[in-house]
Formats: structure tokens, C-alpha cells, sequence
């Protein structure tokens, strides 16, 4: 069950005392990056944490029209109410969409601009809301693809800077957080696929 405890333990158990660190969230506005944002905020308030920094990157990539927007304020609304710093990356036409992948292009895209941030900001981590449904989705796409016992392992929990301290939790434990605790979130029915 996802709690804030063991959301702080899993965390701790990433990396050595996060309160020292400095992280780059990935939030796109759907529940398991709202919850992850929210987390974050919580850990913020603790004593312990207080004076960790985080900040938070949102990619519009303008493919859903209006829902895309929404998505956006959304996350936007969450930074300002709570005093978090927001990046913003407006895909444009100077962003050239393939005409096939746009899942590697969109990948390619926001990992670049998460760079970006990082050393502009000196944040040390990336943390994104991959989480345990993603986690198995991604080891069947591997078991059907032969990939070998190194292609079996799944999303790394750390991995080169980037974290993903929600792979212990199922989407489901997600969205009843979200619900227990009033989360608002935008549902993005087109993202069903895992793109890591």
C-alpha cells in the first residue's frame, strides 16, 4: 500500500539521505506524476527534508489539442499553489514530428530538455513516476521479444541519475492515494504504452 512512509523509505533506499540532494521531477499531469509531485511537496514540509530542493519540468507536446493544455494547467496550478519552481517546454513547428515513432521522438525530446534543466539548475537527479504496472508491462514486451536475461530486468529503479522511487507500487495503489488524498490529475488515455 502506497503510504508516505514507505514512499520516504523507498526513496531512502534510492539513494543515501535525499534531504541532501537535489532532483528534477517529471510530471505530466496524470495521477502517478501528481502523486509523485505531491510526495515530494510532503517530504518537503518534514523537518528532516526541509531543505532539500526539488523542481518540476512539464512537456506539452500539443498532440491532443485542448486536453494537452489542460494537462499543462494542471500541472501548473500545483507549482503555483505550492511554491515549486515550473519549467515549461511548448512543443513547436521548429519541433519537426516524425511521421512514424512518436514515442521515441516524444522520449528523445523531453529527456533533452530534462538535461537541459538539470545542468542549468544543478539538479542532480531525475525522477520520473514509472511505476509498478510499468515495471511488468515492460518485462513482458522484453519476455516476447527474446531480449536476453539482461533485457529481462525491467526499468531500474536507479539508473545513471534517474529515479523511480514509485516501481514498488501498482497503479492502483496510485490512484487510491490520489483519492484518499484529493489529488488532482488529468487522465491521458492515449498514454497506454510504456515508453522509458
Amino acid at each position: 500500500m502506497l503510504e508516505k512512509s514507505n514512499f520516504r523509505k523507498q526513496l531512502e533506499n534510492l539513494i543515501y539521505q535525499p534531504e541532501n540532494h537535489t532532483f528534477l521531477l517529471a510530471v505530466s499531469g496524470g495521477a502517478d506524476s501528481m502523486v509523485l509531485a505531491f510526495l515530494f511537496r510532503d517530504l518537503r514540509d518534514e523537518k528532516q527534508y526541509s531543505e532539500y530542493s526539488f523542481q518540476i519540468a512539464h512537456i506539452n507536446y500539443k498532440l491532443r489539442g485542448e486536453d494537452s493544455d489542460r494537462d499543462q494547467k494542471v500541472v501548473q496550478n500545483f507549482c503555483e499553489k505550492n511554491h515549486i519552481r515550473f519549467h515549461l517546454y511548448e512543443v513547436s513547428e521548429k519541433d519537426k514530428k516524425p511521421e512514424n515513432s512518436i514515442q521515441l521522438w516524444a522520449r528523445e525530446l523531453r529527456y533533452a530538455f530534462f538535461k537541459e534543466i538539470q545542468e542549468k539548475e544543478n539538479l542532480k537527479f531525475l525522477v520520473t513516476a514509472h511505476h509498478l504496472n510499468d515495471q511488468l508491462e515492460t518485462f513482458i514486451i522484453n519476455l516476447s521479444k527474446a531480449a536476453g536475461i539482461n533485457g529481462l530486468s525491467g526499468i531500474p529503479a536507479n539508473d545513471n541519475f534517474i529515479l523511480r522511487p514509485l516501481l514498488e507500487f501498482s497503479k492502483q495503489e496510485i490512484y487510491q492515494f490520489a483519492e484518499e488524498n484529493n489529488i488532482e490529475f488529468r487522465e491521458d488515455l492515449s498514454n497506454k504504452k510504456v515508453i522509458i
